[in-house]
């Protein structure tokens, strides 16, 4: 066990390490190897406030580091009881990160085991999950800018309490590990022993099976960013030339971006949206985030929070909508851009209004009308810019212009200005 850890820790031999340690045989055990193999540790304990023995158990902890020599970093966790192991799992990690930030490091040491990873795996079948939900656990991964290190993954719960029995070291038992009213618990007192006596090499095949499902991940996974190149958005006609595993992880990374859940029923759902759904269409995945399709692309996207607007034109002022586009008339043209054009009018029309686009707009011209949602699927202009236009109409809400894209030239507009825009 020692010469694994020896290897597995060997490319952060002159790195500090945040070592979390919570008292128990597995991480103390972890703890007395790391010193022994001379790294350089900070130490972090985590008083989840649910037992009264935590207290003596983080006052044993600050003694040991201080005859070691060792830096150690104590937290008082304040979880509610609803969800408490995501919570609390997501707060250590936070609070380990940190820590890592304090001390000018990137490593983050814990002591999970092969037991351990069982237990995940069972859980994330149970539950589903994507390709490296079903692995379990990483030995070592890098993700949030800090390197993620597990060295007991390969290490059976079995040969960690014989260790600390050899070597005499000095642990605590968490008597709420014994309560089966959390569900790893439950699978770890009846569901992966049963397993174990089923079959004496279940922990071995457990661990084949992580290996085997990360090395097709790391696979696929190479391939998901190779496609993406960097970009949050693809080409669907290139997208639906990919196998389905492919697609899948593609989906899965953009939902990763922002730590969405990745179940299967939830890339199963966005796969069928992206092949079924119209030319202009959204699926929201939370977090202020949307899949934003757009005739041939999909894109991810913060939500599109449309901003209306609503403001009368003053004729003789230099006007500033809500969304900081300017606007202001002259009756001599000045230049001859995208951004100063002739606008046909009638007097008796004013005051002239600057909004955002409504149902029932409708465009002229030489050959009739159209409305303007036909107009933007013509011309295919995305939902985004759509709900971004300014709209010119007069007080009979006639649309005279949509800036920058059309521009009434009605033969009964009889009175011209020239106005001047540009958009915020």
């Amino acid at each position: 066990m020692r010469s694994s850890i020896n290897k597995i820790m060997n490319p952060y031999l002159d790195k500090k390490i945040i070592l979390s340690v919570s008292g128990g045989v597995d991480s103390l055990v972890l703890f007395h190897i790391l010193k022994e193999l001379e790294f350089e540790l900070v130490v972090v304990h985590f008083n989840h406030q649910k037992r009264a023995s935590s207290i003596k158990e983080a006052l044993y902890l600050e003694q040991l580091m201080k005859q070691e020599n060792i830096v150690y970093e104590y937290f008082v966790l304040d979880i509610p009881l609803e969800n408490f192991q995501n919570e609390a799992h997501l707060l250590r990690r936070k609070l380990l990160m940190e820590t890592a930030q304090k001390y000018h490091t990137d490593v983050i040491v814990t002591a999970h085991h092969l037991n351990d990873l069982a237990e995940s795996i069972l859980m994330k079948l149970s539950r589903g999950s994507n390709l490296l939900g079903y692995a379990g656990i990483r030995k070592d991964y890098y993700k949030y800018k800090m390197h993620f290190v597990k060295p007991l993954l390969d290490t059976t719960k079995e040969e960690i309490l014989r260790y600390a029995k050899e070597q005499n070291i000095t642990y605590f038992e968490d008597e709420s590990n014994q309560e089966d009213s959390y569900t790893r618990n439950r699978y770890r007192h009846h569901i992966v022993p049963t397993l174990i006596e089923e079959n004496n090499a279940f922990l071995d095949k457990i661990k084949q099976y992580n290996i085997t499902l990360t090395e097709s991940f790391d696979f696929i996974r190479k391939q998901t960013i190779k496609f993406l190149n960097g970009k949050k958005s693809f080409l669907i006609p290139d997208f639906n030339l990919l196998d389905i595993a492919l697609k899948r992880d593609i989906i899965a990374y953009l939902l990763e971006l922002q730590t969405l859940d990745q179940s299967f029923e939830k890339i199963s759902s966005i796969l069928a949206f992206i092949d079924s759904s119209g030319p202009n269409a959204t699926y929201d995945i939370g977090n202020n985030y949307v899949l934003q399709k757009t005739y041939h692309k999909l894109s991810l996207e913060l939500t599109n929070i449309k901003s209306e607007v609503y403001q009368f034109l003053d004729l003789k002022s230099y006007n500033v909508l809500s969304d900081n586009t300017s606007i202001s008339f002259t009756e001599e043209i000045t230049e001859n851009t995208n951004y100063e054009i002739k606008l046909c009018y009638n007097i008796i029309m004013l005051p002239l209004l600057a909004r955002t686009r409504r149902d029932g707009d409708a465009l002229y011209f030489s050959f009739g009308h159209k409305k303007l949602k036909d107009y933007y699927i013509d011309k295919k202009i995305p939902i985004k810019l759509r709900d971004s236009d300014i709209i010119i109409t007069d007080s009979s809400n006639q649309v005279l212009a949509v800036l920058g894209r059309y521009y009434n030239q009605n033969p009964e507009n009889k009175d011209t200005i020239y106005m001047k825009f540009n958009k915020g």
